[in-house]
């Protein structure tokens, strides 16, 4: 910034090319400085290769600007092969004129740097016919999009790796139900505009939640920590299958068998509004008229007498249930993610670890229909009345069927059902984060455990 030549800037092509030499092997060079408290001493330093340009430019990154480095930290590919390496200025301009690219589409930040990546392009001879268009960053809330800080996570164990669904990779992002056709539409409505802003999730999600409202099934799935025993006292002892499409509105997608039994679960936050003489509607049955409830504690049972001439559905509670019947049944492994972090608007000089949310991962498990269990892994599909998941694992001989919940945009959740996660803040909008009943990761460190 003061315009102060480098006392090498008059080095000789024989010197530079020795210096090169050293810079490919690694070495350093000892430099003795003046600490702060006066004292000297020895540091290690290396040299590096800069552009001789014009130091007095009002263009800062005009100013021999560094186009080769050491750099000591292992390469994720090559390790420790190589020492030194080109550095974006001097690389990029090189590859998109060698590549055919008529169009760099780069973010704002490089704007000063434009007159640079032409330079190079006029000074190596090379196809200069590329134009620049420059657009602003996304930067979403409670999201941290700096491959550093989220390195930080990954390193320390916080997180599954560079794909955990809470992370803003593409692959995080897929694991946490998002689908490639939401992440195109979300981006051309976004434009590529220049003004810098700070966006909400709802958006996004809310996209995702359309595309797969019309070519996902919908299944059934009870809580298990929180069902509640309902009994239809003139239902059959041994469920029967009646057949009922997946999707009340596309026909395509198929039929599924739904067990109608005397023994059935229903969520707790459902059982609590019900009170003796009610009518209400389990979802593909009928209606129900509640003759008994039995409160002891904190558990509930239910009892009720279907009536299949009762064709009245209007003002009624809809709930989803599950008939009781382990042969007919499966238990799968729901997952729910918080933000990882706690801050809104990251700063430069945040420090992860003062932001992290060591909340952000809950686990539980739902009692669901047999057939749930033949979805195969990486498809979409729908728990009525309590939203969208995607299937991360499929279920082996020794691990449960593991799926995720998927954020809908809303700021309130599918319906009443108990969530462990504040809906709100999922949108990006400025929510609670709850306090976890079940956490994972587990430990004293919070840290993922090898188990």
């Amino acid at each position: 910034m003061a315009m102060i030549e480098s006392k090498y800037r008059e080095a000789t092509p024989a010197q530079n090319l020795k210096h090169f030499e050293e810079m490919l092997k690694g070495k350093f060079v000892e430099k003795e400085i003046t600490g702060p408290d006066g004292k000297k001493k020895k540091e290690k330093t290396q040299f590096c290769i800069r552009a001789k340009m014009n130091m007095k430019d009002k263009v800062g990154c005009l100013r021999d600007p560094v186009f080769y480095r050491c750099k000591d930290d292992p390469h994720h590919r090559t390790g420790t092969k190589y020492k030194a390496y080109p550095t974006y200025d001097l690389t990029c301009p090189i590859v998109d004129s060698i590549e055919g690219v008529t169009h760099a589409l780069r973010t704002t930040e490089y704007i000063d740097r434009n007159a640079l990546y032409h330079w190079v392009l006029k000074k190596l001879d090379l196809r200069t016919d590329i134009e620049i268009y420059n657009f602003s960053s996304l930067n979403l809330k409670y999201t941290l999009l700096s491959k550093r800080k989220l390195r930080w996570f990954v390193e320390e164990g916080h997180v599954e790796g560079w794909n955990d669904p809470r992370f803003p990779t593409v692959q995080g992002i897929m694991r946490r139900g998002m689908t490639a056709q939401a992440l195109g539409d979300f981006m051309l409505e976004q434009g590529p505009s220049q003004k810098n802003n700070l966006m909400e999730w709802d958006k996004i999600w809310a996209l995702n939640a359309k595309n797969l409202d019309s070519k996902v099934g919908r299944y059934a799935g009870i809580r298990k920590d929180t069902a509640v025993k309902f009994t239809v006292t003139n239902a059959p002892n041994k469920p029967v299958a009646v057949m009922h499409p997946l999707h009340p509105k596309d026909a395509t997608l198929g039929m599924k068998p739904v067990m109608q039994g005397k023994h059935c679960l229903i969520e707790k936050t459902d059982a609590e509004l019900i009170k003796e003489g009610d009518k209400v509607t389990l979802m593909k049955w009928g209606n129900v008229n509640i003759t008994k409830k039995t409160v002891k504690g904190d558990q509930i049972e239910l009892e009720g007498t279907f009536d299949k001439d009762d064709q009245s559905f209007k003002g009624t509670a809809k709930l989803s249930w599950i008939c009781h019947d382990p042969a007919t049944t499966c238990e799968i492994q729901m997952r729910e993610f918080d933000h990882i972090i706690t801050k809104e608007k990251i700063e430069e000089d945040d420090e992860v670890k003062d932001i992290r949310n060591p909340n952000s991962r809950f686990e539980y498990t739902v009692i669901a229909e047999g057939v749930v269990r033949n979805l195969p892994a990486g498809s979409h599909f729908q728990f009525e009345r309590r939203g969208y998941y995607f299937v991360d694992q499929i279920g082996l001989k020794n691990k449960p069927m593991i799926v995720n919940f998927i954020p809908d945009g809303k700021v309130k959740a599918m319906s009443g059902q108990k969530t462990e996660v504040d809906a709100e803040k999922l949108a990006g909008k400025s929510g609670k984060t709850p306090v976890a009943k079940e956490i994972v990761p587990a430990g004293e460190d919070g840290k993922l455990s090898k188990k």
